[in-house]
Formats: C-alpha cells, sequence, structure tokens
C-alpha cells in the first residue's frame, strides 16, 4: 500500500478534504458549484448548477459538509466492503476471517445509516469519487493485487488496505465532527470514529 503521509498527490488530496471538510471554503479558494454539493464539499472540482449554499438549503439539514463526507465515507465503506469479502476465500486465517465477516456486517450497517441520510435529504446515492486515487481507499493495481493474492500475501495487503481505510476514516470523523455540519450527521460521525477505532484494534490483535 502507498503511505499516502508521505506521498505528494495523496497529501495534497487528504489538505483538500480536510479544508472542504473542515471550513465552507479554503482561504484564497474560488467558491466552486456544481450538480451536486457533495462534489463540491468533498473535491472541489467545478461545474455547472447551483451553489453549495442553495443546495444545501433546498435539500433540508444536510449541509455541503454533511453531503460531502456522507458521500465520501460511502464511497470508502463500499470499496472496503468488496476487500473484506474476499477473505473467506483468500485468507489462510481463521482470525482474519472473523474478523473480516464482523467487520463487513459493522460497514452493512453503516453503509444503510449513511444512504438513509441521503435518501431523506432526496439527494441521488451517486459516487463523485469513482475512479479516485484517495487516502483510506486502494487504486487500481492495489485492488488487482487483492483479488489475485492468496494466503499470507493476501492477509498481509488486507490488513494494509484496512489499516488506511480506518485511519482516514477516523480522521474525516474528527474533522466532520469539527466543522459546521448538522447535530445528526456528527452523531453519525461520532459513532464511525468510534467503529472504525475499535475494527482497526481488534485487526492490530488478531
Amino acid at each position: 500500500m502507498t503511505d499516502f503521509a508521505t506521498t505528494g498527490p495523496k497529501r495534497a488530496l487528504v489538505a483538500a478534504l480536510l479544508c472542504a471538510l473542515t471550513v465552507s471554503g479554503c482561504a484564497g479558494a474560488t467558491q466552486p458549484s456544481g450538480p451536486t454539493a457533495a462534489r463540491t464539499a468533498a473535491t472541489g472540482s467545478s461545474g455547472t448548477g447551483s451553489s453549495p449554499e442553495a443546495i444545501s438549503a433546498s435539500r433540508g439539514s444536510l449541509t455541503a459538509t454533511d453531503i460531502g463526507w456522507i458521500q465520501l465515507m460511502i464511497a470508502m465503506d463500499d470499496q472496503a466492503r468488496h476487500i473484506l469479502q474476499l477473505a473467506p476465500e483468500r485468507s489462510d486465517s481463521t482470525d482474519l476471517k472473523g474478523w473480516a465477516a464482523d467487520t463487513t456486517e459493522h460497514h452493512r450497517a453503516e453503509l444503510a445509516t449513511l444512504r438513509a441520510l441521503l435518501a431523506e435529504a432526496a439527494i441521488p446515492d451517486d459516487n463523485p469519487h469513482e475512479g479516485h486515487d484517495m487516502p483510506g481507499m486502494v487504486n487500481t493495481r492495489e485492488l488487482q493485487a487483492l483479488t489475485t493474492a492468496r494466503g499470507p500475501h493476501f492477509d498481509r495487503l488486507l490488513r494494509s488496505a484496512m489499516l488506511e481505510h480506518f485511519t482516514q476514516a477516523r480522521k474525516l470523523a474528527a474533522s466532520v465532527r469539527k466543522a459546521e455540519a448538522s447535530a445528526e450527521v456528527k452523531l453519525v460521525a461520532l459513532a464511525t470514529g468510534r467503529s472504525a477505532a475499535d475494527s482497526q484494534r481488534r485487526l492490530q490483535s488478531t
């Protein structure tokens, strides 16, 4: 796995994401607009459509920060669940298989909660991060390695991928709780951060 803390492009993306989640706009940055507030809050990409503030106002209590965090976590959790579901066939470790099964269920419940928040606000459950090389997610090359590896090699790749996932999930959960997010989303972020920390501890002791 790539160490995003020491990699230029990934380090820049982490900074952009945390900036978007912590404040409504970074100093010196132009306020973007886009088809969804999530794309604006989480990626900073520009496009056509309403401003983030207008989108947020038209979608109930969710702010642009809320939507950005929710959609980013959905993208991360979806990929993590896919990776975890490889464990029964490819891992030789009974303990790791058990941990992966439990963690898959936790992610399934977390995804249901996140998607319910979007559904209640009538926001499409799309994925503006598809194909992105992002902290907390494996890239195409790493995913290919996971889907072909077996035994101890697979176990090492899975541990590395999931430890990066949990580290980034905890960082984003902490950031959104300090941002101008809704109270409901902050509660979900608190639970998400605690779950990630617990899963990480269990993985490290497995």
